[in-house]
């Protein structure tokens, strides 16, 4: 592979025309013919969970200061100069009814409590709102807890609206939902609402009723409130299988009785049940769900096929695919559970979520995650855990994903004019690490591309995948090294060899925030690189 000059993402350096060797005498490669997307303006949404925290923190519920709030104009521009462009408090600053209750008659003292409550907290939480939009934020996403209870509908499986229901018109919900939003709904800096974090199937009817029901609202009162939702993910464990997805005739209740496992194979079918429900009964312009499989054991085996199988869904129904990605480490039930967030592993999650189309990228944790059980989640012991520890200091983390999302925005304007169309594993036996996290991957090494007539690898494991561009009728490959992050040395890095079909001479290779010129070698590019590492390739 001969690069021919190293170019900059808006192609400044590059001269007028280039001579195409090998190509014939007479053929030259003008800037014309060089793909171009510095015309192009869009950008990635970046958010983390728990934005800030107010200088408490809990163990097992007791609860302990750490000497300052964290709800800061300074803290706030810290966070927006580590990449983000929308804000997410999450729990921090909620809206909420503490007392009394919706269902009152209005003017009671119940119903009174209530929206007192809620309003309070609409104020403090509005302060804070100003202060992110002070600082050049102009997106907040909140967490109404009673929208979100009202869309859950306490898990019955029944919907909130018919007759003998608890509202007999969509219209009577819609005036129930707009008491609840028109709180905040027209203030410039909320950019959406967060009314549910990983739904269980129970609650996909009455869920997707108020997802609709904020559809109408924004519709009627020319309102442009984001309701933002986050969705399971695969997972195979028998707790997760039980009560999380819903049941399909001829797949197990349960784990086997003998092994004591769960059936991939089965928790797909009811997997991709509970993802089909849901956006059947929701009709929404994104799919978001979260996942975090960096984990001490290894590389979780479900991530692979989880991603293969929701970005498919964001195809085939053209919607957006958004993601809530790993940026911690903590203790499950006492055991140290996932591992500390390395430079390699968050290179690894990032440049997988980009070749899979993922558009918005909310990471957990931003500040680390204040509520603390020591049999169950626990982070706070972890100091570099998160971007911003509990005591608001960076951590190494920040450092180097303000890095990775800088890169990954100016690659944005190319990228994100092109969508996911499919994507593939590739091995090369014996392999010398663990590769638990490609056991459930279907067609290794078989997968077909539209302008690819193959794939090899010197060693391990890789994934490339397609994305098009229709607008500009171009194809776009990502080449991964997808080797478990903690291994390194020579061992784990790798080449990858792309054979390109007929008619393409040359390629633009964007990597880590640039990019080059390259011109095929009988069709052929080899990429080479570290676990983590990727090589996005439009080829021409």
């Amino acid at each position: 592979m001969k690069k021919i000059k190293h170019v900059l993402l808006s192609f400044v350096l590059l001269t007028s025309t280039l001579g195409c060797v090998g190509c014939g005498e007479e053929k030259r490669l003008t800037k014309a013919d060089i793909p171009d997307y510095s015309a192009y303006t869009d950008q990635f949404d970046f958010y983390g969970y728990h934005a800030a925290h107010d200088g408490w923190y809990s163990i097992d519920d007791e609860k302990y200061y750490v000497g300052e709030s964290f709800l800061t104009t300074e803290q706030y521009q810290m966070y927006k100069d580590a990449g983000m462009n929308i804000f997410y408090p999450q729990s921090i600053l909620k809206i909420r009814g503490e007392e009394g209750s919706m269902d009152e008659p209005e003017g009671s003292d119940a119903y009174n409590k209530f929206y007192k409550d809620r309003a309070a907290d609409w104020e403090k939480t509005k302060i804070e709102v100003e202060k992110v939009m002070s600082v050049g934020i102009e997106r907040t996403i909140l967490y109404d807890e009673d929208l979100s209870w009202l869309g859950l509908n306490n898990y019955t499986e029944e919907p909130l609206v018919g007759e003998g229901k608890r509202f007999a018109t969509e219209e009577e919900l819609d005036a129930q939902v707009y008491k609840l939003v028109s709180l905040y709904a027209e203030h410039p800096g909320v950019y959406g609402v967060s009314f549910a974090d990983e739904p269980k199937y129970k609650g996909v009817i009455s869920y997707g009723e108020v997802y609709n029901s904020i559809k109408r609202l924004n519709a009627k009162h020319g309102w442009d409130l984001y309701p933002d939702f986050n969705l399971n993910p695969l997972n195979v464990t028998e707790t997760v299988y039980q009560e999380y997805y819903p049941h399909v005739e001829g797949t197990a209740e349960g784990a086997d009785p003998i092994t004591g496992k769960v059936s991939f194979a089965d928790a797909m079918k009811r997997y991709e049940k509970y993802i089909n429900d849901f956006m059947d009964h929701m009709q929404p312009t994104c799919i978001q769900y979260d996942d975090y499989p960096l984990r001490l054991s290894g590389l979780s085996p479900t991530y692979i096929p989880c991603l293969q199988f929701i970005a498919g869904v964001a195809r085939d129904r053209n919607i957006e695919f958004h993601m809530v990605t790993q940026s911690f480490e903590m203790s499950s039930e006492g055991t140290p559970s996932m591992r500390p967030m390395t430079e390699a592993g968050a290179k690894w999650l990032n440049n997988m979520l980009l070749g899979f189309g993922v558009k918005e990228i909310s990471y957990f944790t931003y500040f680390t995650r204040t509520e603390d059980k020591t049999d169950g989640e626990s982070f706070t012991q972890y100091p570099n855990s998160s971007f911003v520890n509990i005591y608001g200091q960076k951590t190494k983390l920040y450092d180097f994903m303000q890095k990775i999302m800088a890169n990954n925005q100016k690659f944005a304007p190319a990228v994100l004019q092109f969508k996911y169309k499919k994507s593939g594993v590739f091995t090369k036996m014996p392999m010398s690490f663990n590769f638990d996290h490609i056991e459930n991957v279907e067609n290794i090494n078989e997968t077909k591309y539209d302008k690819l007539k193959s794939v090899s690898v010197d060693k391990e494991c890789a994934m490339v995948n397609e994305l098009y561009d229709a607008e500009n009728d171009r194809y776009m490959y990502m080449a991964m090294n997808i080797v478990d992050p903690e291994n390194v040395g020579s061992p784990a890095y790798q080449t990858i060899t792309l054979q390109f079909k007929d008619g393409y001479n040359f390629a633009l290779v964007y990597r880590d925030g640039e990019s080059g010129l390259y011109r095929l070698n009988n069709g052929k590019l080899v990429v080479k690189g570290s676990p983590g590492e990727a090589s996005f390739v439009i080829p021409f």
